[in-house]
Order: C-alpha cells, then sequence, then structure tokens
C-alpha cells in the first residue's frame, strides 16, 4: 500500500515507518520536525518536512500522491502542560480536520489514528475496555476524544474507514536509539537518571492502595504496538481497540527492572500525588486479540532492556 505517515520522525511514527517498509508498503512521511528527529526516517521512505495545520500544502501533497490509507501519530502530548495551554493543545482538533479534510477531497478511505488511554479519565473498574466510560482528565485527553468523534462523523459522512488505537503506557526501543527531547515519560525519565542528566526519579505518591504504594501502569512495547497498527490495515471496518499489555506494574516494580539490568542504583524522590493521577490503569485487549490477531510478544523486561540501550553510551565514547 501506499501509506502516508502523519509524525514520521518521532518515537512511534519512526518505528512504524521502519516496519511499513519492512513489510514492502510505500511510505512518504510528513513531520514538522518539532519534536521529530529527521535522522531517524529510513532513507527508503519520502521525507516532507510540513505540518497539518498548513491546509494548501498538505493538499498539495494529496493531490501528488495516491495515498491508500493514513497512519496519523502527530499529536502534542504533555498532559499536564495541556491544562496550562489549552489554545496550544488544540492545534491536535484542528491538525485532524484538516487531514480528513485532505483525505475526503482526495478521496483517501483509510485512515489508523493514534489514540489514548486519557480518553478514560479514572477507571471506575478494570481493567479498562473500550466500553469502559469516557472522561477525560486533562485537556489532551480530550483532544483525542474530539478527534475520535471527528473520525466518527467523517465515516458516517465521508465514507472514511478509520480504526483509532487507544495507547496506554508505550516503552521501550525499536532499534533506532531514539533519544527523547522532552522527556515527560518514566522510561524516558529512567534514561535520563542513568545518563546523569536527573539526579532521581521523583515518585509522585507513594500512599496509594496499590501493593507498594505507588501507581500501577500498563507498558507496552513500541515494537508491539507499531505490530498491530500493521494489522490494522487489513481490517475492513472501523473499530475502536485498545493496545496495552493487560497487566500492571508498579513504580517500584519498574525501578528494580531497571535496577536489575542496569546493575545500578536509580535515585529516588518522594514527591506528592499529582492531581487526576489513578491508583490503578490497565487495559483489556480481548478485541485486540479478536480483530487483530495481536497480542504482545515482549515483556516489561524487554521494554527496560532496550531503553537502556538506547540511553546507555556506547563503550568507545
Amino acid at each position: 500500500m501506499n501509506i502516508l505517515v502523519v509524525g514520521g520522525a518521532g518515537y512511534i511514527g519512526s518505528a512504524a515507518v521502519k516496519a511499513l517498509l519492512e513489510a514492502n508498503h510505500e511510505v512518504t512521511v510528513l513531520d514538522n520536525l518539532d519534536k521529530g528527529i529527521r535522522s531517524l526516517v529510513d532513507p527508503q521512505a519520502k521525507f516532507i518536512e510540513g505540518s497539518l495545520l498548513n491546509e494548501k500544502p498538505l493538499n498539495n501533497l494529496f493531490s501528488e500522491n495516491r495515498f491508500e490509507a493514513v497512519m496519523h501519530f502527530a499529536s502534542l502530548k504533555a498532559a499536564g502542560e495541556s491544562m496550562t495551554h489549552p489554545e496550544k493543545y488544540s492545534e491536535n482538533i484542528t491538525s485532524m480536520i484538516n487531514l480528513l479534510n485532505a483525505m475526503s477531497a482526495h478521496k483517501v478511505k483509510k485512515i489508523i489514528f493514534s489514540s489514548s488511554a486519557a480518553v478514560y479519565g479514572t477507571p471506575q473498574s478494570l481493567p479498562l475496555t473500550e466500553e469502559s466510560p469516557l472522561n477525560p482528565e486533562n485537556y489532551y485527553g480530550f483532544t483525542k476524544l474530539v478527534a475520535e468523534q471527528l473520525l466518527d462523523w467523517y465515516e458516517k459522512l465521508k465514507g472514511i474507514q478509520y480504526i483509532s488505537l487507544r495507547y496506554f503506557n508505550v516503552a521501550g526501543d525499536a532499534g533506532l536509539n531514539y533519544i527523547d527531547p522532552e522527556a515527560n515519560n518514566i522510561f524516558p525519565i529512567i534514561g535520563e537518571v542513568l545518563q546523569g542528566k536527573r539526579p532521581a526519579l521523583k515518585i509522585f505518591g507513594k500512599d496509594y492502595e496499590t501493593r507498594d504504594g505507588t501507581p500501577v501502569r500498563d507498558y507496552i512495547h513500541v515494537i508491539d504496538l507499531v505490530d498491530a497498527h500493521l494489522k490494522a490495515l487489513k481490517l475492513e471496518s472501523s473499530e475502536i481497540i485498545n493496545l496495552g499489555s493487560a497487566q500492571g506494574y508498579t513504580v517500584l516494580e519498574l525501578i528494580k527492572a531497571f535496577e536489575s539490568v542496569s546493575k545500578k542504583t536509580i535515585p529516588q524522590e518522594i514527591a506528592p500525588r499529582r492531581s487526576g493521577d489513578p491508583a490503578e490503569l490497565y487495559a483489556s485487549n480481548d478485541k485486540a486479540k479478536s480483530l487483530l490477531g495481536w497480542e504482545p510478544k515482549h515483556d516489561l523486561n524487554d521494554m527496560v532492556e532496550s531503553t537502556i540501550k538506547a540511553y546507555e553510551p556506547s563503550p568507545q565514547e
């Protein structure tokens, strides 16, 4: 297939580009390089520096290519920042509208969208299924929910088939040695602690009703996540699907795994709970198994090992 990958120079997007090319797809990458890294884009892919916010160049891109599907990874994603800069994060919604309008105008009928578990908010019960109540507690999660609603309307009105994949906590490295330029998630933050760029890992709350008092989260290897995207290309119906491992690990268990693999002690600092952080969050992935024939192949240790490999300096440095 001829596929447009939006945000294909980012962490997940670049891994997807690599996998798509290995599966013999034709790939064009559109990325504004705000946080994407040009060198991560496989040279076999056609690269266009640009933004979904610029409608004319976007429509020209669609006019000049016969795309059969779109994978949309581009998004502002810092939940905390979204609460202080909602006008900035509204770009997530504007970008989706512009992309769907370009797809509609040029009769591109399939999109795979990077959604988020942030659409659920604090769970009323676990595991979270695709039918769980939707109550985003930050503006970032709200923008993802609005994007899903736009997809649903454009399917009804314009016949665009969508697969919205709700990510849980994506981690690990796909062999590209990706270093997050603005680390907000725990795996790259621990990577920076190991590099000496941060003095310690902040643990936000140690008084939760969990097995060791720290929050429980569901982690999924980026390679497994990308595999689900490739499988989603074969679906012929619009779907919303959770992508998670269906099991949770506490922050302390994650630290222990990093310490075991790295043979280093990770300094810790206990900080107050963050507003809106639930005690536990993990997915049901039954729908992904049944519809995509997919399940995670990589465990927590694989995620930890690949992250350490990406972040630790090589012996010659």
